[in-house]
């Protein structure tokens, strides 16, 4: 398996899965201002992550993770849907990318590109508070347990894990208490060490 990555893009969380999965893999760098020509063969929109496993081929994050928990499985990682937790697992799976990580895209291009006079706009006023806003969601689910799931550590943390590091590396202001201690749970995971670690 061939992942296309680049530090702290969402590929780290197709290398975080991996590593707590022990799925063998390989990365290729990958750059998205002067993308290369395989990497634009596995895809042409020039985003990462990009995973060719064989003949499959994928480019959304929490889709692979889900391939690889499923190819590699069963596995504690997955919440399966006779579980009773279940629901909350593919909540929070989604919601780790679609409400917290995927408006944070306009952010990244403020923050990192935009002239000095524009970083702080009314977009981004806009997406700061509703991201802060969001967290609530995560806070609640964190009353029940130490994860998304209650006690126990599931794929939909490394989605959620990843937005809240994307948060953290934006500087998008203080977290409660309660998202900081979880956030250090995850980030203290060996698999996530060594994820993090790959250039």
């Amino acid at each position: 398996m061939k992942i296309y990555h680049a530090p702290r893009s969402r590929s780290l969380r197709v290398l975080w899965a991996a590593e707590e999965l022990g799925a063998p893999y390989e990365t290729v760098s990958a750059s998205f201002a002067r993308p290369d020509e395989d990497f634009l063969a596995a895809n042409p929109a020039g985003t990462l992550p990009a995973m060719v496993d064989g003949d499959v081929v994928m480019t959304e994050s929490v889709a692979i993770m889900m391939y690889l928990a499923s190819k590699h499985g069963p596995t504690p990682l997955a919440i399966e849907p006779s579980d009773p937790r279940y629901s909350d697992y593919l909540q929070f799976m989604l919601f780790g990318e679609a409400s917290l990580a995927a408006p944070l895209n306009a952010m990244v291009g403020t923050k990192l590109l935009a002239p000095e006079d524009q970083k702080e706009n009314f977009t981004a006023n806009i997406i700061t508070r509703s991201f802060h806003r969001r967290l609530s969601l995560v806070e609640r689910q964190l009353e029940r347990g130490d994860y998304m799931v209650g006690d126990q550590f599931t794929l939909a943390d490394i989605s959620v894990g990843y937005a809240l590091s994307l948060a953290d590396m934006l500087m998008l202001g203080d977290v409660s208490d309660a998202i900081k201690a979880y956030a250090q749970r995850l980030t203290a995971r060996p698999a996530f060490q060594r994820a993090a670690a790959v250039p």
